[in-house]
């Protein structure tokens, strides 16, 4: 499955550069990829903030002077001298000002007149600027979606991108469509704005086979490796048991250390699931034969049968990646072809009206050539799939699960056994506080011994 997953990565790379690059084609014609585009945004922007941060005080000062003077506008040398002080303390000279207003008419002049100059040129770098973020949000979605695997990023990368066309659209530029729609269906699979549908369902598709293919697999891989660990540590514990019995040192190297966490963790879920004794038999150190039995018996099931170390990670009943890959693509043709040929029928009246036999008079009507058909026809075919949604559910929340009633025996031994293991773990953290107070105590060594090599030594020099 990591196979198959790497490959539905790169097409879904090379599919999202497609869709990008052909987005920066079409609209290159409008000469809009402008790099400095982001900057002119901003000074526009800082502009449009001096002009007003300039009337305003102006304005104020002016008002201020003349209420202290009793009302006489103050002289033309107190304005034009306090304007160009304001002006060389301004990083950025309001727009349209280049030099000192000796009045308070040439200031209201000067705003009325640049005011629409810069919000026109702040409108144009606006939508300039947005292709630019949107093309920056589009990316950073999709290196998300790649690391991450989730379906909102590829969504996101999506309408990201197709949000530029939106925009240019909005603005009344040069984008592809399909109008007029062409009659012939070869004409129609080669207009650019269906090839640029064709490409951006492709990215979708792809991109939510590959989420598909790392869900199914990622668990199966993880658990395998937890397997392996696992095994690994078992086997090293009965090599250590082996040792001391034999009465060789066993020596507390780091990956001793390492491992035998690891084998402490797996033989206590091991015991506490009743599979090699009882939580008791591990706080007693009674559980040594039974790591060795459970370890002759998984050596003995893994050579008897050639197919348990993939029942017990459930590798199994995994898909084969062949099934997968001819799935994939299988299902993605039948969509493609399902896509393509849905919506040249729904978005041409003459093909559907050849379709239906619908009567001259509609035919030739100008209604039957008007969006609003379209949308008519349209409808019914998108609210199809939510009606299919709330049908299902509906049936499915009427089948009512049948539960097992149980007599008041059972009940009363399920609390029993819940009495008793919730003793038996109580006593479980009782003991392991016990010896964490006796190791921390207990005086190092320049070589340490961990737990487990202790508690064989311990086991076997009685």
């Amino acid at each position: 499955m990591k196979v198959v997953t790497w490959i539905l990565r790169i097409a879904s790379i090379a599919t999202f550069c497609a869709m990008a690059f052909l987005v920066y084609w079409l609209l290159d014609s409008n000469d809009i990829w402008h790099w400095n585009a982001p900057y002119d945004f901003i000074v526009t922007v800082f502009r449009l903030l001096s002009l007003i941060f300039f009337f305003l005080t102006s304005t104020m000062i002016s008002g201020l002077s003349s209420a202290f003077a009793g009302g006489v506008l103050p002289n033309d040398l107190v304005v034009g001298l306090y304007n160009t002080l304001v002006l060389k303390m301004w990083y950025m000279q309001p727009y349209g000002v280049s030099g000192p207003m000796a009045n308070l008419e040439q200031v209201w002049t000067s705003f009325g007149a640049n005011m629409f100059t810069v919000l026109g040129a702040l409108w144009n770098n606006t939508f300039l600027f947005l292709y630019f973020l949107f093309a920056g949000i589009g990316i950073a979605l999709f290196l998300q979606s790649l690391s991450k695997m989730d379906h909102k990023f590829v969504g996101g990368a999506f309408l990201s991108i197709q949000a530029i066309v939106i925009l240019a659209s909005y603005k009344l530029l040069s984008v592809p469509n399909l109008d007029p729609f062409p009659s012939d269906f070869l004409v129609f699979l080669g207009q650019w704005a269906q090839i640029l549908a064709i490409i951006s369902f492709a990215y979708l598709e792809v991109s939510y086979q590959m989420i598909y293919s790392h869900s199914v697999g990622k668990p199966i891989e993880d658990r395998e490796e937890t397997l392996k660990k696992q095994l690994l540590a078992l086997r090293q514990a009965t090599r250590k048991q082996d040792a001391i019995e034999r009465g060789e040192k066993v020596s507390s190297s780091g990956i001793s250390r390492s491992t035998s966490a690891t084998a402490f963790s797996f033989l206590r879920e091991a015991i506490e699931r009743k599979v090699v004794g009882t939580q008791d038999a591990l706080e007693n150190l009674d559980a040594v034969s039974d790591v060795r039995r459970l370890q002759m018996y998984v050596d003995d099931l893994l050579q008897t049968d050639s197919k348990a170390r993939d029942e017990l990670t459930a590798k199994a009943a995994a898909p084969s990646s062949g099934y997968v890959i001819g799935s994939t693509i299988t299902g993605s043709a039948i969509r493609f072809l399902s896509v393509i040929a849905i919506a040249f029928v729904l978005m041409s009246p003459s093909v559907l009206a050849i379709i239906i036999d619908l009567p001259i008079g509609i035919r030739r009507s100008m209604e039957y050539l008007q969006p609003e058909m379209m949308l008519l026809l349209f409808l019914p075919l998108v609210l199809l799939f939510p009606f299919a949604a709330m049908v299902i559910t509906w049936f499915s929340k009427r089948a009512e699960v049948e539960k097992d009633e149980s007599t008041k025996e059972e009940d009363e031994s399920k609390k029993a056994r819940k009495k008793d293991l919730a003793r038996r773990r109580k006593e479980a953290a009782k003991a392991r506080k016990v010896r964490e107070r006796s190791r921390r105590k207990r005086a190092r060594s320049e070589v340490e011994v961990d737990e487990w090599d202790k508690a064989l030594e311990d086991t076997y020099r009685k």
